[in-house]
């Protein structure tokens, strides 16, 4: 099976249809404590999208399909403040894709500058994990199904698919329609739907089998003061973890080519201070690698 890893940063630059869904202020101070509020007029889906049809822009906002859902605002939904931001972890803002998170369940994970990339969000209730994979444009299906396996080799329950900007939908057709295939052939018991976006490049968080959207403060403002150009510097509301293929997977699969190598590159996630659900997935992988070598 062919894996296509690479990464890059697409730095290319649709009215602002803000849906706010208001929430509720939290007073303790650990994650446990937290919930999200089911907002008036919001039902959570019982049942997969069964096809991707009808892919179409949003004006300043992120691609929509037929049956996609509107994502609501992190923020209003959780208490901001220190503890919270402290608790969760996002990926790089430079807008590299083939990059991913996993943690536990009720620790917010996140991405930014999806673009003409998509994000494929699983979670698993049973086990209390939940990881995110941001997609470069176009990846291919044996990619796709390589990082589901490697993110989740507990399964999982249920999955998101987030495509990027409507700049770019037509490039997002292949990875929505082979994210909806893998996720819902390889549990078809899952529920599994697709999300828009509606506001231009925000940050896309994963909590508690929920997805949501941050708007992009440097965006918003670029949009409020009338500039036509907007640019965007991605957006980390949480600590980096800079977690790519080419400083994980691929290197384990293709530049550790001796046990030595191996216990060293294990030796730097152990120094990196990883969460334990990262070094899960990959002590995995380094031990695949050590049995063939």
């Amino acid at each position: 099976m062919k894996v296509n890893f690479y990464s890059y940063s697409n730095k290319t630059s649709y009215y602002n249809n803000q849906q706010s869904f208001k929430g509720i202020k939290f007073k303790k101070q650990t994650l446990y404590d937290l919930f999200v509020r089911t907002p008036v007029g919001y039902t959570k889906p019982n049942k997969s999208l069964t096809k991707i049809k009808h892919i179409e822009p949003q004006y300043m906002a992120g691609t929509k399909c037929q049956g996609s859902i509107p994502l609501k605002n992190f923020w209003d939904f959780f208490e901001k403040n220190e503890y919270v931001k402290n608790c969760g972890y996002s990926t790089n803002t430079e807008g590299y894709g083939n990059s991913f998170l996993k943690a536990n369940i009720l620790t917010p994970i996140s991405t930014s500058y999806v673009h003409d990339c998509s994000v494929m969000y699983i979670y698993n209730k049973k086990t209390g994990t939940h990881a995110l994979y941001h997609a470069l444009p176009n990846c291919s299906y044996s990619t796709l199904k390589y990082m589901l396996k490697a993110l989740m080799p507990e399964g999982y329950t249920g999955g998101a698919i987030v495509p990027g900007d409507s700049m770019f939908y037509c490039e997002q057709e292949q990875n929505m329609k082979n994210m909806l295939k893998l996720l819902t052939r390889s549990n078809p018991d899952a529920i599994v739907n697709v999300y828009h976006s509606t506001y231009r490049y925000p940050e896309i968080v994963g909590c508690r089998g929920e997805i949501y959207q941050i708007p992009n403060k440097g965006v918003q403002k670029q949009i409020k003061a009338g500039e036509w150009n907007i640019k965007d510097s991605g957006q980390a509301s949480f600590k980096i973890l800079d977690l790519q293929a080419y400083n994980t997977f691929e290197n384990i699969l293709r530049g550790c080519r001796t046990l030595e190598s191996l216990e060293k590159l294990w030796q730097s996630f152990l120094n990196a201070r990883f969460p334990e659900e990262i070094l899960k997935i990959l002590k995995i992988q380094i031990e695949n690698k050590k049995s063939r070598i």
